[in-house]
């Protein structure tokens, strides 16, 4: 999907009673893992790169499909 609207990872920004927020900011909250390398090779100053970003919003779409899209169960 390139719309995280319905994502089960998307933690979407809510006014004080609760509805999803008008500026329709959020984050992606899925937990991003990088596999473990082999012992005989390591990462370039010995700490494994960081994701960055996880901002998303309603209101553009992705540039690509989001390999990780989950649909929330409602």
């Amino acid at each position: 999907m390139k719309d995280c609207t319905y994502c089960k990872y998307a933690d979407w920004q809510r006014t004080t009673t609760g509805r999803l927020h008008p500026s329709g900011d959020g984050k992606c909250s899925y937990n991003y893992r990088l596999p473990d390398l082999p012992q005989s090779m390591w990462w370039l100053g010995k700490e494994p790169p960081k994701p960055y970003g996880r901002w998303i919003t309603r209101k553009q779409l992705l540039d690509d499909h989001c390999v990780y899209f989950l649909r929330e169960m409602q």
